[in-house]
Protein backbone atom coordinates (compact mmCIF):
# COMPACT_ATOMS: atom_id res chain seq x y z
CA UNK A 1 0.00 0.00 0.00
CA UNK A 2 2.74 2.23 0.91
CA UNK A 3 4.29 1.64 -2.29
CA UNK A 4 1.62 2.31 -4.19
CA UNK A 5 0.77 5.59 -2.83
CA UNK A 6 4.69 6.51 -2.82
CA UNK A 7 4.30 6.04 -7.06
CA UNK A 8 1.49 7.91 -7.71
CA UNK A 9 3.46 10.03 -5.85
CA UNK A 10 6.62 10.07 -7.72
CA UNK A 11 4.28 9.74 -11.05
CA UNK A 12 2.59 12.98 -9.59
CA UNK A 13 6.22 14.58 -9.49
CA UNK A 14 7.19 13.43 -12.85
CA UNK A 15 4.31 14.76 -14.74
CA UNK A 16 4.12 18.18 -12.76
CA UNK A 17 7.95 18.60 -13.11
CA UNK A 18 7.25 17.72 -17.39
CA UNK A 19 4.56 20.23 -17.75
CA UNK A 20 7.09 22.95 -16.18
CA UNK A 21 9.54 21.87 -18.36
CA UNK A 22 7.49 22.26 -21.69
CA UNK A 23 6.34 26.15 -20.61
CA UNK A 24 9.28 27.42 -18.93
CA UNK A 25 10.16 30.53 -20.33
CA UNK A 26 14.11 30.25 -19.11
CA UNK A 27 15.94 27.25 -20.28
CA UNK A 28 17.49 26.90 -16.89
CA UNK A 29 14.21 26.53 -15.49
CA UNK A 30 13.24 23.99 -17.68
CA UNK A 31 17.11 22.42 -17.62
CA UNK A 32 15.96 22.34 -13.24
CA UNK A 33 12.15 20.85 -14.15
CA UNK A 34 14.16 18.09 -15.98
CA UNK A 35 16.20 17.33 -13.19
CA UNK A 36 13.28 16.87 -10.98
CA UNK A 37 11.83 14.55 -13.09
CA UNK A 38 15.10 12.47 -13.76
CA UNK A 39 15.04 12.43 -9.76
CA UNK A 40 11.35 11.46 -9.87
CA UNK A 41 12.14 8.54 -12.09
CA UNK A 42 15.02 7.39 -9.65
CA UNK A 43 12.30 7.13 -7.23
CA UNK A 44 10.11 5.31 -9.01
CA UNK A 45 12.72 2.80 -10.34
CA UNK A 46 13.95 2.18 -6.63
CA UNK A 47 9.88 1.59 -5.90
CA UNK A 48 10.36 -1.70 -8.63
CA UNK A 49 13.24 -3.00 -6.47
CA UNK A 50 15.98 -1.59 -8.94
CA UNK A 51 18.14 0.51 -7.19
CA UNK A 52 21.22 -0.10 -9.21
CA UNK A 53 19.14 1.62 -11.86
CA UNK A 54 17.88 4.50 -9.62
CA UNK A 55 21.37 5.09 -8.97
CA UNK A 56 22.47 5.20 -12.29
CA UNK A 57 19.32 7.54 -12.90
CA UNK A 58 20.82 10.16 -10.44
CA UNK A 59 24.60 9.69 -11.21
CA UNK A 60 24.50 9.68 -15.07
CA UNK A 61 21.15 11.92 -16.24
CA UNK A 62 20.24 13.85 -13.22
CA UNK A 63 24.22 14.36 -12.21
CA UNK A 64 26.64 14.28 -15.35
CA UNK A 65 23.87 14.85 -18.27
CA UNK A 66 22.33 17.52 -16.64
CA UNK A 67 25.64 19.39 -16.06
CA UNK A 68 26.55 19.33 -19.95
CA UNK A 69 22.93 20.52 -20.63
CA UNK A 70 23.58 23.74 -18.10
CA UNK A 71 26.91 24.35 -19.17
CA UNK A 72 26.15 24.17 -22.91
CA UNK A 73 23.15 26.21 -22.25
CA UNK A 74 25.68 28.96 -19.91
CA UNK A 75 28.34 28.88 -22.82
CA UNK A 76 25.89 29.62 -25.52
CA UNK A 77 24.37 32.03 -23.66
CA UNK A 78 21.45 30.64 -24.27
CA UNK A 79 20.40 31.91 -20.48
CA UNK A 80 19.79 35.51 -21.24
CA UNK A 81 17.33 37.18 -20.19
CA UNK A 82 14.44 37.15 -23.61
CA UNK A 83 10.78 36.46 -23.71
CA UNK A 84 10.14 33.01 -25.08
CA UNK A 85 7.07 32.42 -27.27
CA UNK A 86 5.01 30.63 -24.33
CA UNK A 87 3.36 28.23 -27.09
CA UNK A 88 3.67 28.04 -30.84
CA UNK A 89 3.16 25.05 -33.20
CA UNK A 90 6.03 22.57 -31.94
CA UNK A 91 4.55 22.96 -28.30
CA UNK A 92 0.84 22.46 -29.41
CA UNK A 93 2.48 19.64 -30.95
CA UNK A 94 4.35 18.53 -27.74
CA UNK A 95 1.23 19.03 -25.76
CA UNK A 96 -0.47 17.31 -27.95
CA UNK A 97 1.68 13.95 -28.06
CA UNK A 98 1.97 14.27 -24.03
CA UNK A 99 -1.65 13.84 -23.66
CA UNK A 100 -1.72 11.28 -26.31
CA UNK A 101 1.37 9.32 -24.37
CA UNK A 102 -1.48 10.04 -20.92
CA UNK A 103 -4.61 8.58 -22.31
CA UNK A 104 -2.39 5.19 -23.79
CA UNK A 105 -0.95 5.30 -20.33
CA UNK A 106 -4.48 5.70 -18.89
CA UNK A 107 -5.64 2.66 -20.93
CA UNK A 108 -2.94 0.16 -20.63
CA UNK A 109 -3.29 0.84 -16.61
CA UNK A 110 -7.21 0.25 -16.35
CA UNK A 111 -6.70 -2.94 -18.20
CA UNK A 112 -3.29 -4.84 -16.67
CA UNK A 113 -3.23 -6.57 -13.50
CA UNK A 114 -0.22 -4.56 -11.04
CA UNK A 115 -0.18 -7.42 -8.53
CA UNK A 116 3.68 -7.35 -6.69
CA UNK A 117 5.23 -10.96 -7.58
CA UNK A 118 7.39 -11.48 -4.83
CA UNK A 119 8.98 -14.14 -6.47
CA UNK A 120 9.83 -12.69 -8.84
CA UNK A 121 14.09 -11.97 -9.39
CA UNK A 122 15.62 -9.17 -8.71
CA UNK A 123 17.84 -7.74 -10.95
CA UNK A 124 21.93 -7.12 -9.81
CA UNK A 125 24.85 -5.33 -10.72
CA UNK A 126 26.62 -8.70 -11.79
CA UNK A 127 23.81 -9.91 -14.12
CA UNK A 128 23.17 -6.53 -15.43
CA UNK A 129 26.77 -6.04 -16.81
CA UNK A 130 27.01 -9.81 -17.38
CA UNK A 131 24.34 -9.06 -19.99
CA UNK A 132 25.78 -6.20 -21.41
CA UNK A 133 29.30 -6.73 -21.44
CA UNK A 134 29.13 -10.35 -22.59
CA UNK A 135 31.23 -10.63 -25.98
CA UNK A 136 31.27 -14.64 -25.77
CA UNK A 137 27.70 -15.77 -27.05
CA UNK A 138 27.39 -12.80 -29.46
CA UNK A 139 30.70 -13.58 -31.46
CA UNK A 140 28.73 -15.85 -33.97
CA UNK A 141 26.02 -13.53 -34.44
CA UNK A 142 28.22 -10.40 -35.42
CA UNK A 143 30.73 -11.98 -38.06
CA UNK A 144 33.45 -11.35 -36.83
CA UNK A 145 32.65 -7.75 -34.65
CA UNK A 146 32.68 -8.15 -30.82
CA UNK A 147 29.24 -8.11 -29.30
CA UNK A 148 27.77 -6.60 -26.06
CA UNK A 149 26.61 -3.32 -25.57
CA UNK A 150 29.68 -1.97 -24.57
CA UNK A 151 30.43 -0.41 -28.22
CA UNK A 152 27.04 1.62 -27.30
CA UNK A 153 28.91 2.76 -24.37
CA UNK A 154 31.74 4.34 -26.66
CA UNK A 155 29.79 5.71 -29.48
CA UNK A 156 27.73 7.56 -26.52
CA UNK A 157 30.60 8.92 -25.16
CA UNK A 158 31.85 10.14 -28.43
CA UNK A 159 28.80 11.88 -29.35
CA UNK A 160 28.58 14.01 -25.92
CA UNK A 161 32.34 14.65 -26.40
CA UNK A 162 31.60 16.12 -30.09
CA UNK A 163 28.54 17.85 -28.69
CA UNK A 164 30.63 19.50 -26.56
CA UNK A 165 34.00 20.94 -28.57
CA UNK A 166 30.85 21.83 -30.74
CA UNK A 167 29.83 24.07 -28.51
CA UNK A 168 32.76 25.37 -27.68
CA UNK A 169 33.62 26.04 -30.96
CA UNK A 170 30.36 27.41 -31.99
CA UNK A 171 29.93 29.76 -28.41
CA UNK A 172 34.28 30.99 -29.40
CA UNK A 173 33.15 31.97 -33.10
CA UNK A 174 30.64 34.29 -31.59
CA UNK A 175 32.34 36.73 -29.22
CA UNK A 176 34.21 39.78 -30.37
CA UNK A 177 37.87 38.16 -28.89
CA UNK A 178 37.92 35.57 -31.13
CA UNK A 179 38.60 37.58 -34.45
CA UNK A 180 42.46 37.48 -33.60
CA UNK A 181 42.57 34.26 -32.97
Amino acid sequence: MFATICFFLFAAICLVSASALLVSKHPINGAMALVLNMLSLAGIYTLVHSTFLGVLQILVYAGAIMMLIVFVIMVLNGAKDTKLPRMDKLGICSVLAVLSGALLLLAVYCNVNLQEDITSINGSVAAVSEHLFDISSRKEELAGISGGYFILFEITGFILLSAMVSAVLLAKRKTPSAKNV
